[in-house]
């Protein structure tokens, strides 16, 4: 379910792509700091976006370092580092760790299987620094394959408990803001969840996959009618948050970017489906 909290960058200005670029960086050098090269196989852009409102928020002091990176070799990177980002580098490895061991569940992907087992130890430290967090993650894993099991009819179930998952991640510690990152890392999940079954609907109907909307009308106009309604409530409650800093860069992943996935594989399935009739 990662790619789809990620920037527009065609609407980003210059000095907009270089710092989100440089704490996406920051994040990939945390990654290998904390945990080990191949950690960095974990990066993605969703848990950059974490990084960045979570900091945008509290306001931590930040390094900046200018090195080489061993991806990109011929020129230097700068990368950003504070307590935030730190964080964001903790819950990236939960949550691949568990999407590695669903995806050996669901289609036995043997590089996956792999992964979580390099992965294990690295989920044990996490879950020794955030107990709270994770013992939210493994709940609400629990019940959406319990869902799934069942075959249970309705999307919202599995969405919301998927919306609760992200909310505990979206929560750094019990301050004045976690209501409010609650809230809203809750809706930003229950979107991923139901964004994520609607691309993958005519594929999982394929494959005799489990899909909670296979159960509902295949119309992508009604879809994109409740996910609106969702990052509404997503953003309503974003709007309150005091975020100076990266705003507009925040403002970009969720207003616009965070619907390039989803348009980009609808608009390809249309174009399949005109060029069979």
């Amino acid at each position: 379910m990662f790619g789809y909290v990620q920037a527009n960058r065609n609407e980003l200005s210059q000095k907009e792509k270089e710092r989100y670029q440089s704490v996406y960086c920051g994040l990939c050098h945390t990654l290998g700091k904390r945990y080990g090269f191949y950690t960095r196989l974990s990066l993605n852009f969703d848990l950059t976006f974490l990084a960045l409102i979570l900091s945008s928020l509290y306001e931590p002091s930040e390094g900046c370092e200018t090195r080489h990176c061993i991806v990109h070799p011929c020129r230097k990177h700068i990368y950003i580092s504070n307590p935030c980002i730190d964080y964001a580098a903790d819950m990236t490895v939960a949550l691949m760790y568990f999407k590695c061991i669903d995806d050996w569940k669901d289609e036995h992907k043997v590089p996956q299987k792999c992964y979580a087992t390099l992965l294990s130890k690295d989920y044990q430290r996490v879950k020794e620094l955030h107990p709270g967090q994770c013992s939210v993650i493994e709940k609400e894993l629990d019940e959406i394959s319990r869902l799934e099991k069942d075959k249970v009819p309705s999307p919202d179930a599995a969405a919301n408990s998927f919306g609760r998952l992200m909310a505990g991640v979206m929560v750094m510690k019990n301050d004045y803001w976690a209501e409010y990152l609650w809230k809203f890392g809750y809706s930003l999940g229950k979107y991923i969840y139901l964004a994520d079954a609607a691309v993958d609907l005519k594929n999982d109907i394929k494959k005799g996959n489990y899909n909670p909307l296979s159960f509902l009308s295949e119309n992508t106009e009604d879809v994109e009618i409740t996910l609106k309604i969702i990052l509404g409530d997503a953003s309503e409650t974003f709007e309150l948050l005091p975020l100076v800093q990266d705003i507009n860069i925040l403002r970009n992943i969720l207003y616009s970017g965070i619907w390039m996935k989803y348009n980009q594989s609808i608009q390809k399935e249309r174009k399949r489906a005109e060029y069979d009739q």
